[in-house]
């Protein structure tokens, strides 16, 4: 919760995903871990050596009995439950990646049925794609390869946009598909759903699609000015990469965080807070993972 109100976001949006995803990382790995190791214990003084020595009575043709190893039912249960998390969760991301897939081709093809490319006298090309709808709207929809991802425009949003205006969005959209930010949303939002009981999946979720916009707005600012961004963001419905493939309303991916870093920007984290922040990102991993393997 700390983190998804932390006022540093701003300064350093890529610092903040830096964070989100080691405390992903490393929650799951802790959900998963924790159970196992205790469930090995009897088998072991250390992880490795557990593991090593439960595959080997395992495959041997006389082994002891659990009861001379000291392994309980409580060991057994444990063991079990943090297989059916891991199971649960590579299922859930597996899942999450078939179905944006499946929707993305299909959204695809509706694509390529309803839209033209944008002239090359506006600066368009194959890469992007005009629908006729008189709604201002610009979406980006991710492909295998950067070649193979397109922004789509509609043509309400061609007539009220200027062509500075309009290179800012075109620009914002290319980012989020150079960075892959579809990625990381889609990884999050399996998060989401495999733990939807948890308070820090649904804030991570919240969090990752917030920064992912402040990050192509940041990737916008780099060539176009802030006027001409903020302008053509006040008119124009924006879809988050992989939000279900549907363009969602601008005015709810402008956060309040994002607007006043548009408005009134400040200066980016420090080399001393920025060394901070990526030592806390690694000591999120290295810790949980050292006394998995340790204790």
């Amino acid at each position: 919760m700390l983190l998804h109100e932390a006022r540093f976001r701003a300064r350093s949006p890529w610092a903040a995903m830096l964070l989100w995803q080691a405390i992903a990382l490393a929650g799951g790995l802790s959900m998963v871990g924790a159970p196992m190791v205790y469930g090995l214990a009897p088998f072991g003084d250390a992880l490795p050596e557990a593991i090593n020595t439960a595959i080997r009575l395992t495959l041997s043709e006389d082994y002891p009995a659990l009861g001379e190893l000291e392994v309980h039912p409580w060991h057994i249960f444990a063991l079990c439950l943090g297989l059916l998390l891991a199971g649960h969760l590579v299922l859930t991301v597996v899942r999450t990646y078939l179905r944006v897939l499946s929707a993305r081709r299909r959204h695809r093809q509706l694509v390529s049925l309803l839209s033209t490319p944008l002239p090359a006298s506006d600066g368009g090309s194959e890469a992007t794609q005009v629908i006729e709808h008189e709604t201002p709207l610009a979406y980006c929809l991710p492909g295998r390869t950067n070649a193979r991802s397109v922004t789509v425009l509609s043509r309400g949003l061609l007539e009220t946009l200027t062509e500075e205006e309009l290179a800012a969005v075109v620009a914002h959209e290319k980012t989020h598909l150079r960075q892959r930010h579809h990625l990381l949303t889609m990884a999050f939002e399996a998060w989401y759903r495999a733990l939807p009981w948890l308070p820090t999946t649904r804030h991570g979720r919240e969090a990752v699609l917030e920064i992912t916009e402040m990050l192509a707005d940041d990737g916008a600012l780099a060539t176009h000015s802030r006027e001409d961004l903020l302008r053509a963001l006040a008119v124009s419905g924006e879809g988050s990469p992989d939000k279900d493939l549907k363009p969602t309303a601008e005015a709810s991916l402008i956060t309040g965080v994002r607007l006043q870093r548009l408005l009134v920007p400040k200066a980016p984290l420090g080399t001393s807070a920025i060394a901070g922040v990526v030592f806390c990102a690694a000591a999120l991993l290295a810790v949980p993972t050292s006394l998995l393997l340790l204790i």
